[in-house]
């Protein structure tokens, strides 16, 4: 098996993983904390995401870098000096972010959040130790971007699994056992950032190639790579910036519990990230090693099948989710109010969502020629806009507005991003992208999940609603396969030959 189907297959595994039990355990969390307390776990989730801002495009530029060098021999040294170079930046960085959790930690609890029940010490004591656990956090960024460009993306995974479910049952022993569980929640949230870090660090060190002596610091490697990074730092400020807006806004618009049930449908929806990231982590260093030797011809079949895989992972789970919402959060939270405030508004997120998951492979594109302004020549008019109509779309039409305006904006963006970086980086391609890579599995996603949903006449509840959603999802995915031209080439390859052996 190559290396690269190794990375799909493992960065799709170790993802869905995560996701399963990112998603599982949220009822736990729910009836042992409240939904008021779950809010905190809603802007812990929105803030974590946001302190990438200071990652300065270092992870992807490490990413890059490694992925570049192991191109070619020789240059082992120049790799270890590099990581200890940019690792002694980031540590840096983490010092100062640390002063700062500190030192506005009690600001935030005091003026942002606003509890109803819980009390204010308790999420004073809540929002520092977030901050914390998201200082340690923040630099696994740049040590697993080390090990996805050195294509250790197997070891990253078996590292990452064993953390998560970790970080999941570890979290619901605690809030159950605990006299304070949302203080409880989040100390153990510190203590397994603190691991997590740690544990990627060790791998990627052990995982970069012998040089001839001791790695050192080295300003003009910095030099080097500053311009890409400051390039992709702007890009990854306004992406992430797009896409917690809506939860700045509306944590400081709405009451702690109207936010939880806003939070709850994001924590369904960003899921979905977890299944778009395996592919894209494993096609990067592919695409960048093909462009970094002129084979653009290898270049341009990689990134369409890159594409047409992330279809098929991601296009049957989010059609089934958005049909079925009502019905699966009715499955999994079981608490009706809470799945009558919650089921539209992420039906309405998944559409921006999933769109907004389809940019990956082309902005993939753009770091692999070294090229990252046409994302923000298109994100900076849609940014400036989408905070004033957030605002008077949740006055006139609540938080449903919210997600409205979210998922309507991101349509419009990604079509206008994903044209610019064809037309510059892969000029005559766009027609393909847009019949194989996009119309025919989402049709076929989306057709076979709606025809059942009108089939469907028995009550959508227990057992047999389970096995309804999964039966849905299992059509929807092989009429997914059978129609996008790179998974159907595998199931002709492999899947007809051991069924007619059989």
């Amino acid at each position: 098996m190559s290396t690269l189907k190794k990375n799909v297959i493992a960065n799709y595994a170790g993802k869905a993983w995560a996701a399963l039990i990112n998603i599982a355990f949220v009822p736990l969390y729910i009836k042992h904390m409240g939904i008021e307390a779950y809010g905190l776990v809603g802007i812990f989730a929105t803030i974590q995401p946001l302190m990438t801002i200071l990652d300065l495009g270092l992870s992807p530029s490490i990413n890059r870098e490694l992925a570049r060098y192991s191109a070619a021999s020789g240059q082992e040294q120049v790799m270890r000096n590099l990581v200890r170079t940019l690792e002694v930046v980031y540590w840096g960085l983490a010092a100062v972010l640390c002063c700062v959790v500190l030192l506005v930690s009690p600001m935030v609890a005091a003026n942002w959040v606003k509890p109803q029940a819980l009390p204010l010490e308790v999420v004073k004591q809540s929002v520092l130790l977030m901050g914390l656990s998201i200082v340690f956090q923040w630099p696994v960024g740049f040590y697993t971007g080390g090990l996805m460009g050195l294509q250790r993306q197997v070891l990253f995974n078996s590292i990452n699994t064993v953390l998560w479910t970790l970080r999941g049952v570890g979290a619901l022993v605690v809030v159950m056992l605990a006299s304070s569980p949302v203080l409880a929640f989040f100390w153990w949230q510190l203590l397994m950032s603190i691991t997590n870090v740690a544990a990627v660090a060790i791998a990627l060190w052990r995982s970069l190639p012998v040089g001839g002596q001791r790695s050192r610091f080295q300003g003009e490697l910095v030099q080097s790579v500053w311009r890409l990074a400051i390039g992709m730092s702007a890009v990854s400020v306004v992406i992430l910036l797009f896409n917690q807006l809506d939860k700045i806004v509306l944590s400081k618009q709405l009451s702690l519990i109207e936010f939880g049930y806003y939070s709850l449908a994001w924590q369904v929806v960003g899921s979905l990230f977890m299944l778009y990231y395996p592919i894209y982590a494993a096609f990067f260093p592919v695409i960048t090693q093909l462009r970094a030797k002129g084979d653009h011809a290898e270049l341009k079949l990689t990134y369409h099948k890159g594409c047409q895989l992330m279809a098929v992972a991601v296009f049957p789970i989010s059609a089934v989710l958005a049909v079925y919402s009502r019905e699966i959060l009715s499955l999994w939270i079981a608490d009706q109010e809470t799945v009558q405030y919650s089921y539209l508004i992420l039906s309405v997120l998944l559409v921006g969502g999933t769109l907004n998951g389809l940019l990956y492979m082309p902005y993939s594109l753009q770091q692999a020629f070294g090229e990252t302004r046409y994302i923000l020549y298109v994100f900076m008019p849609f940014l400036l806009v989408y905070a004033p109509l957030l605002v008077l779309a949740v006055k006139v039409w609540g938080v449903l507005g919210a997600a409205v305006t979210f998922s309507l904006i991101s349509l419009l963006q990604n079509a206008i991003a994903v044209f610019v970086t064809h037309k510059r980086f892969i000029p005559g391609e766009q027609a393909k992208w847009f019949w194989e890579d996009l119309c025919r599995p989402l049709a076929a996603a989306v057709a076979v999940v709606v025809l059942i949903k009108f089939a469907v006449f028995w009550r959508m509840s227990g057992l047999a609603g389970v096995a309804t959603i999964a039966l849905c999802y299992l059509l929807s995915f092989v009429a997914t396969v059978l129609v996008t031209p790179a998974t159907n080439s595998i199931f002709r390859r492999y899947v007809l030959p051991a069924i007619s052996v059989r």
